[in-house]
Order: structure tokens, then sequence, then C-alpha cells
């Protein structure tokens, strides 16, 4: 998948802040295992809600799925996100086809995520080598 295919996942202002929070770290060298729990820390007060903690683990899913390097909660959050169909009502839209490319994207996440290898949190250096 391309950054473009990924672009629904970014459409609210919160998973566009997750992307820059979590990118600005990426980009400066810091592993994916801090970057994350960085970003989780940003936001926690945010991730026990219904609405929005979805959107903060289904974006961290994508942009660790993008950069080839999934750590293994994150994975399992999403893929039970997606399972129990709470990713579905996060994003859902009156727009009959947003709801529909929505839909796909997801099902293309969870088929990435479940095809994909995961790093462990402890996995430092082959994570900082990135």
């Amino acid at each position: 998948m391309t950054d473009a295919d990924y672009e629904p996942f970014f459409a609210s202002d919160l998973a566009a802040e997750v992307r820059r929070e979590y990118a600005g770290r990426i980009d400066h060298g810091v592993p994916v295992s801090d970057a994350t729990r960085d970003v989780l820390a940003i936001f926690r007060d945010l991730l026990a809600d219904p609405q929005e903690g979805p959107v903060i683990f289904l974006a961290l899913a994508a942009l660790q799925l993008r950069d080839g390097r999934v750590m293994a909660f994150i994975r399992d959050a999403a893929l039970d996100l997606i399972g129990t169909g709470e990713a579905k009502r996060t994003y859902a839209s009156s727009d009959a086809t947003m709801n529909r490319q929505r839909r796909e994207l997801l099902k293309s996440l969870e088929q990435g995520l479940e095809s994909t290898d995961v790093i462990d949190e402890a996995d430092r250096t082959d994570d900082a080598a990135m």
C-alpha cells in the first residue's frame, strides 16, 4: 500500500496529529517502540474514549504497517478493533462512497496486519537499525 492508500485513515484532525507526532519522532531516528510509546503517552487521555481511542490505534497500525515495523500489541489492538466492528463504527460517515472506501481500507489493513511479521517491543537493535 502507498501513502495515498492510507490517507483516509488520517482524515480526522486526531489521526493527522497522531501521524505528525509519530512521523516527527521516526524522522529523527527514534525507534518505533519509543515513538509509539511517546504517541500513546501524548494521547493517553483519549485512549479509553470509544470514538477517539480506536482512531489512535488504527492510525499507529497503518503507519507501522506502511513502514514495515509493526509492534505486536498495536497489531493486536487494531485487529481487535476491526474484528469487533469498533473500527467501522469509528469511521462511519453519512457519505456512502466514503463508507465503502473506509470499509475496503479496513479490510486491506486487516489483511496486511495478519500477514506481516511483528517486532517485539524489546527488539531494540533491529528497531534502531531502521
